[in-house]
């Protein structure tokens, strides 16, 4: 038997117990990275308060299925039907029922959605306008612009670390 076995062993166990080594790692479990993703809503028809088309209700399965093997802990939406269905599917195969926010107040809504969900991970459907206005405040940059009318398949990633800058991630889906 190696020497050094049993010291290595006293060494481990006394360390699994000590309770300042408990509360590192209990500390460093809590501080994990946040995580956005924000989209638009997908295509939509015409009118005042359109559902979507066939291509919108397809990109919205789409997000749903990019999101099946994430843990989605929350998923917030306008007040409008595109915006509700496009998030629906991604909600319901978390079994969540989307939360609406107000888009009068992005900043407020930014600061409580950090404190509420910090470690999570959150789904946030809006519009052309608001997503970037969001994920700018969410990473406290100015570097994104309004998204054109004609483009629905922006998807950012907006983390934020316990410590350190908030990052951007621009994709397409």
């Amino acid at each position: 038997m190696n020497p050094f076995l049993p010291f290595l062993l006293t060494l481990l166990l006394t360390l699994s117990c000590d309770p300042v080594a408990r509360e590192a790692r209990k500390a460093a479990a809590e501080s994990e990275v946040t995580t956005f993703i924000l989209v638009r809503h997908a295509e939509k028809d015409f009118g005042d308060d359109p559902v979507l088309t066939a291509e919108g209700t397809a990109r919205a399965e789409r997000l749903r299925d990019m999101l099946k093997e994430t843990t989605v802990h929350e998923v917030y939406t306008t007040d409008t039907r595109r915006t509700r269905l496009t998030a629906q599917p991604t909600a319901e195969a978390h079994q969540l029922e989307a939360k609406v926010y107000r888009i009068d107040s992005l900043e407020g809504l930014a600061s409580r959605l950090r404190n509420v969900h910090a470690g999570q991970t959150v789904l946030i459907v809006g519009h052309s306008n608001t997503t970037p206005e969001l994920a700018n405040y969410l990473a406290g940059s100015r570097e994104l612009d309004r998204f054109s009318e004609l483009d629905y398949g922006n998807l950012l990633v907006v983390t934020v670390p316990p410590t350190g800058n908030p990052r951007v991630l621009k994709l397409r889906y």
